[in-house]
């Protein structure tokens, strides 16, 4: 099972989904989007049924209602009243206040199946060094078990993704994308990049994205359009080599967006190569 993230082009490059009750990270700088990113998901949530939890250092439930409203989110709106979503402005400025401020209250509202946004960490580890490896790892693991996260990193000015403010929570993570405004005119002037996404496979490149009210953030990706043709699993029977059909097998079951001409020059170099 997957958990549909909601923003339009992005499950595709991330092979259909967040998995359940992992953390997933999503660095930008100021502007690129992350906390719109962060509403998207939390709005798929409510349309299905479930419940969210928004923690931010910075905006209060007045705030994320007006960007709701003016994105045309009503549902997300009403959520908020009707208590659906949970909007809670924590005050907590260094990262050995996290149990008490901000686990315990997602523990105390959560269902273990709960949508979470952390928006944004970067202020609760900026001045901390990679010693606080430890400590992180355990937020982390409290919000795994608590339901599936989304934890925006405010990339640094310097433009480096090697600082431990950074660094840290990109490698701990589950999934890790990288979202840039490279002003390159309006087509390209937005980007995403999926930097990992541990046990799932995802599509390798960078692609544009723009953000429309009512829409949001649409990711515009040619992955749709190399869908797995659907022959190949006759093909994948045929072959004769027991350990090689079964690889290809997992992939196809996976859904992985592969030709049958590759599948085919796969084939060909494993023959050539255990002749």
């Amino acid at each position: 099972m997957r958990i549909k993230t909601g923003i339009i082009g992005f499950d595709t490059i991330i092979g259909g989904g967040y998995r359940p009750n992992t953390v997933n990270v999503v660095v930008g700088a100021s502007g690129t989007g992350k906390t719109i990113f962060s509403l998207q998901f939390l709005l798929k949530g409510i349309e299905l049924g479930e419940k969210g939890i928004y923690v931010s250092f910075d905006m209060d439930a007045k705030a994320i209602r007006i960007l709701a409203e003016s994105l045309g989110w009503y549902e997300l709106v009403k959520a908020i009243e009707n208590g659906e979503l949970l909007v809670t402005r924590s005050h907590a400025d260094s990262i050995s206040y996290l149990n008490e401020d901000v686990i315990g209250y997602i523990e105390n509202n959560s269902d273990e199946q709960a949508r979470i946004v952390i928006d944004s960490f970067t202020p609760l580890i900026s001045s901390l060094d990679f010693s606080v490896r430890k400590d992180i790892n355990w937020f982390f693991d409290q919000l795994r078990a608590s339901g599936t996260s989304i934890v925006t990193v405010e990339e640094p000015f310097t433009a480096t993704l090697s600082r431990a403010d950074v660094a840290l929570p990109v490698f701990l993570s589950d999934s890790a994308v990288y979202m840039k405004n490279i002003g390159y005119g309006e087509a390209f002037s937005r980007t995403i990049q999926v930097i990992k996404h541990r046990a799932s496979w995802h599509a390798e490149g960078v692609y544009p994205y723009r953000i429309f009210p009512g829409l949001g953030i649409v990711v515009e990706s040619d992955v749709e359009e190399r869908k797995t043709d659907g022959d190949l699993e006759q093909l994948v029977k045929k072959m004769k080599d027991e350990s090689l059909r079964k690889r290809l097998s997992f992939l196809i079951e996976r859904k992985v967006p592969v030709s049958r001409s590759l599948i085919e020059r796969v084939l060909g170099i494993y023959e050539s190569e255990n002749r």
